[in-house]
């Protein structure tokens, strides 16, 4: 049956309107997931080259706990002073112990952490925290995507009779 009241013309208006919003939304979007995909500089010497979205998923190394650092600070021979960096026969003495505690478990563990937070583990704690910014943008981007359109949906449905 005709009904002018239920009649409703999609005008060219209302198509314009929806790749607008397509297109803002699409926009907002992108700018949400920046800070994921945008590159940055880290490690000791902001050498290293970073991407959030495939630098954050490393496993981190343990780091070594108290009792494991003291045996490796005690494995290690103090360092020479200028005087004794003079003296050949010193230095000969002091670099075969320092070869001897580079081979002691506990310097290994350590230097391994170490190698790990000044390679790939140098990028890790920022591309987490700008994969959380991310997370949280597009939640909120979600949050007003989902809100404005049950407002839209209930602003232009017709009342039925």
């Amino acid at each position: 049956m005709f009904d002018p009241n239920r009649d409703h013309d999609p005008s060219v208006r209302s198509f314009y309107r929806r790749v607008a919003g397509i297109a803002i939304v699409t926009v907002v979007v992108c700018v949400a997931l920046w800070p994921s995909v945008s590159g940055f500089a880290a490690g000791p010497d902001h050498d290293t080259g970073c991407v959030a979205i495939k630098d954050a998923w490393h496993s981190q190394v343990p780091a070594p706990n108290g009792r494991e650092l003291a045996a490796a600070y005690s494995a290690v021979p103090p360092m020479p002073t200028p005087a004794q960096q003079q003296d050949a026969q010193y230095m000969n003495a002091w670099r075969a112990k320092w070869r001897t505690a580079q081979a002691d478990p506990a310097v290994l563990r350590a230097n391994e952490r170490l190698d790990w937070l000044n390679g790939p583990g140098a990028c890790v704690a920022e591309s987490r925290h700008r994969l959380i910014v991310s997370g949280i943008a597009l939640g909120a981007v979600l949050l007003c995507v989902t809100a404005l359109s049950r407002v839209f949906r209930v602003r232009v449905t017709p009342a039925a009779d």
